[in-house]
């Protein structure tokens, strides 16, 4: 190449590396000589001499989940529009793989982005010495280094039972995300002034995918609530469908309410009342954090409530399946 372009192989470097600027005349000579030969870069030889590979990992527990999806179409373009490229994994809720991901990803990237991760605080904090730069959505970690954003999941379920109460629920079944899930801590801390004020909030251990809400359904109606909150609006749509099988009818038999407004939750029969959360400005937010020039902090999002025709007064009498 550099004897077609008819300069020197540190010339040739220097233009395709971006390195000490040269003429035009010469750059363009060797950007010719390139196409010509059919060059392509090696990832791997400019990270070594840039120091710098220009992508970002993002691990994220449950790819098949609008809400992450939803995440990383945000971050996507952000990074894209500042000249990095994006590498994901996904974990399926595995702790475990998401630690191992993450320190393997760490070796390869600018800095690493982790979506709600599931790993122990040690672990995390394995994470944060091994990469460059790490920023959390949805979890907190007391490191000098390490960003976040968060959603404001506490605020999100008073405004939900709020609402409810409102309408006249006083018994209310929630159905729990992962244990492990810090976004469930918030959310279960959002309830304390709900039951002060008189509302019975009933928790059914469940999950955070469409499955978890389909099989959490039958328990959470042996405690006959009038109301139930899903964890996100993911465990809604399982939730809506196990009660369509059994012949229960929302909302004149019983209310539902989901967690961050997926996509799809303003188009279900009947349309699902929800605390509306922006994935997009979620990705953007976090990408910020990645700027050089920002401090590692913790950035709070709140959302809205957008009350749907899947909420209404309790029924006159008290659920009974089978009759």
């Amino acid at each position: 190449m550099a004897r077609l372009a008819e300069v020197s192989t540190a010339t040739v470097s220097r233009v395709l590396s971006g390195g000490k600027p040269v003429s035009t005349q010469v750059a363009d000579r060797v950007r010719a000589a390139a196409q010509e030969v059919g060059y392509r870069p090696n990832p791997a030889a400019q990270t070594l001499l840039r120091g710098s590979s220009q992508t970002v990992g993002v691990v994220a527990p449950d790819l098949a989940n609008p809400y992450f999806a939803e995440i990383l179409k945000g971050v996507a373009a952000e990074a894209s529009a500042d000249g990095h490229h994006t590498l994901v994994a996904g974990t399926d809720e595995d702790a475990e793989r998401e630690y191992r991901s993450a320190i393997e990803l760490a070796r390869w990237v600018d800095g690493l982005l982790l979506c709600a991760p599931r790993m122990s605080t040690p672990r995390l904090k394995e994470v944060a010495e091994a990469s460059r730069k790490l920023v959390l959505i949805n979890r907190v970690l007391r490191h000098p280094s390490v960003g976040a954003v968060v959603v404001d999941y506490h605020h999100g379920v008073r405004l939900l039972c709020e609402h409810l109460g409102s309408l006249g629920h006083k018994r209310i079944a929630y159905l729990e995300g992962p244990p492990q899930a810090w976004s469930d801590q918030q959310r279960q801390r959002g309830f304390r002034a709900p039951e002060s004020a008189g509302q019975t909030i009933i928790r059914v251990p469940c999950g955070s995918a469409l499955r978890d809400g389909y099989r959490a359904v039958d328990e959470a109606l042996t405690h006959r609530p009038t109301a139930l909150i899903a964890f996100n609006d993911h465990v809604a749509l399982g939730v809506f469908s196990r009660l369509r099988e059994l012949g229960v009818t929302i909302p004149d038999d019983i209310s539902v309410v989901g967690i961050d407004d997926a996509p799809m939750s303003a188009h279900t029969n009947p349309g699902l009342t929800t605390y509306a959360v922006s994935t997009v400005e979620l990705g953007r937010l976090a990408w910020q954090h990645f700027n050089p020039t920002s401090s590692p902090t913790t950035t709070h999002l709140s959302g809205e409530l957008l009350m749907r025709a899947s909420t209404t007064r309790p029924p006159r009498r008290a659920l009974r399946l089978g009759q």
